[in-house]
């Protein structure tokens, strides 16, 4: 397979992150092995949604956020749905927080208001995937500076999942992905996990026995949970990409786990696109993605970004 460019890597990201979901919105909380193998896009009966649906400045994002969780900014429906408890409980107190900075009811500043984040969000019952299943792009527009992107990995988690098991598995995940931008191959990326220094428990406890593909391939379907819980979500999307050798491969494989399955298969999605490049996604499930000029745009937009040798914070 030829090397592609790093403008396929960005587009295969943002593509993989949006087919994949697609891909397993149908399957969603369903039992693994209690539905038919998904072999395409089809109709999601849980939501009602049609087949195929599916920088970094923390006030401006945050902001992007609020309009897609009450308008439903950029949403493949036109409307929110399936909104994590955390991301909810977060995204209502940031909207409260600028509502009274616009009338002049605030006098402290953005990072008084994420120390009340922290505070509301600092137990495990919040560790849920949905800060690592947005933070692709990070890794993808940073790749020219590992520290910078980690950093920025972090504090793009914090701000609806600033509990540290949540904000270290960004940061491992925008390590593979700034792996794969930068042309490693798979046995490269996958010890690239015996070179974290991990600080947080349940991490380093479930990551730290993975130092090379064999070590994934050793692991039975049996042994992986695809939950939301943040860990299982990535070892799951992990497990998935390393133990297949094509983009379509690793995302049946993935989002026939069930469960959480269209929130693994965006994780999965966003590191196996960086890998695999634009050209190997299924061009039946680019064509079958619902507001896929929207996804181009932004993949347009995030190369356009990468071509900046002076991207910073």
């Amino acid at each position: 397979m030829a090397s592609p460019s790093r403008e396929s890597r960005i587009k295969g990201s943002i593509f993989g992150v949006a087919t994949v979901d697609a891909l397993g919105g149908p399957v969603e909380f369903l039992p693994r092995g209690s539905f038919p193998k998904v072999t395409g896009y089809q109709h999601n009966n849980t939501f009602n949604v049609p087949a195929g649906k599916g920088i970094f400045n923390p006030q401006a994002a945050l902001q992007n956020y609020i309009r897609w969780w009450k308008e439903g900014y950029l949403s493949a429906t036109g409307y929110c749905f399936d909104v994590g408890h955390a991301t909810v409980k977060a995204l209502a107190l940031w909207r409260k927080f600028f509502a009274l900075l616009e009338k002049g009811g605030r006098k402290d500043g953005f990072e008084d208001e994420q120390l009340v984040i922290d505070g509301a969000l600092k137990y495990e019952n919040f560790c849920g995937n949905g800060s690592l299943m947005r933070v692709s792009p990070v890794g993808l527009v940073y790749s020219h500076d590992l520290q910078l992107a980690l950093s920025v990995a972090a504090r793009s988690s914090r701000v609806t999942h600033p509990y540290p098991t949540c904000t270290e598995c960004c940061e491992l995940y925008t390590r593979l992905i700034v792996s794969a931008m930068n042309g490693a191959g798979k046995e490269a990326i996958a010890e690239e996990l015996s070179n974290v220094p991990f600080n947080d428990s349940k991490v380093a406890e479930r990551f730290c026995k993975y130092t090379s593909i064999k070590d994934w391939e050793t692991m039975e379907e049996s042994d992986i949970d695809s939950t939301g819980y943040v860990v299982s979500t990535m070892e799951a999307a992990l497990w998935s990409f390393f133990t297949t050798s094509s983009f379509q491969d690793g995302a049946l494989k993935v989002v026939n786990l069930g469960q959480d399955a269209d929130t693994v298969g965006a994780v999965y999605g966003g590191l196996a696109g960086a890998f695999y490049g634009f050209e190997n996604i299924p061009s039946e499930w680019v064509q079958g993605l619902q507001r896929k000029d929207v996804v181009g745009e932004i993949s347009s937009g995030l190369a356009g970004l990468v071509q900046d040798d002076h991207v910073s914070t």
